[in-house]
C-alpha cells in the first residue's frame, strides 16, 4: 500500500510541470497592477482627475490673480504664491465630459497667472462650472470651489 501512495505522488510531481521564474512574477503581479488600476479609476470616479503641470512655489516670481470685472492683483509673498499653486488642485475634471458651451462662452470668473522664474506663464482660471488650464476648458468636478477658494485667499480690490 505504501508503494502504491509514493507512486499516485510521484506521478502527480511529474505531470505538473515546474513554473518558470516570470509565471511566478505573473501570479504576484497581476493582482497588483489590477488592483492598482481598480484604485485609480475609483479615484478618478470619486475625486476627478486632476490638471498636471501645477508648478513648484519655489519657481514662480509672482501670481497675478484677474477677476472678470477687471479688477487684478499681483502677488510675490511666497505664502500667497504657495497658495496660489494649492489652489490649482481644486480644478479637477469630469473626464470624457465637455465642458458646457454656454460657460465655456461666458469665460472665467477668476484667473490666476503664474509668472515663473524661467519666463513662462502658465494661468490658471474657473467660473461657475467649467475650469480652464492653460487655455484648454474643462468640466469641474466640484463647481464653484475654485471660485469660491479664490475670493476667500485673494479678496478682489474693494472688498477686503
Amino acid at each position: 500500500m505504501r508503494e502504491a501512495l509514493q507512486d499516485a505522488g510521484e506521478r502527480r510531481t511529474r505531470s505538473q510541470s515546474p513554473r518558470r521564474p516570470w509565471q511566478r512574477a505573473l501570479a504576484v503581479l497581476a493582482p497588483m497592477l489590477l488592483s492598482g488600476i481598480l484604485i485609480t479609476a475609483l479615484f478618478f470616479v470619486m475625486n476627478g482627475v486632476p490638471v498636471w503641470g501645477a508648478p513648484d512655489p519655489k519657481n514662480v516670481a509672482s501670481v497675478t490673480v484677474s477677476w472678470k470685472e477687471g479688477a487684478s492683483q499681483t502677488y510675490t509673498q511666497p505664502e500667497k504664491v504657495e497658495l496660489a499653486v494649492k489652489l490649482i488642485n481644486c480644478l479637477n475634471y469630469l473626464p470624457f465630459t465637455p465642458a458646457s458651451e454656454q460657460s465655456a462662452e461666458a469665460g472665467p470668473d477668476v484667473t490666476v497667472t503664474f509668472a515663473l522664474k524661467d519666463g513662462r506663464e502658465l494661468s490658471a482660471g474657473a467660473n461657475w462650472i467649467t475650469g480652464w488650464w492653460n487655455g484648454q476648458a474643462r468640466h469641474l468636478k466640484k463647481p464653484d470651489l475654485f471660485v469660491n477658494l479664490a475670493e476667500g485667499i485673494f479678496p478682489p480690490p474693494g472688498e477686503e
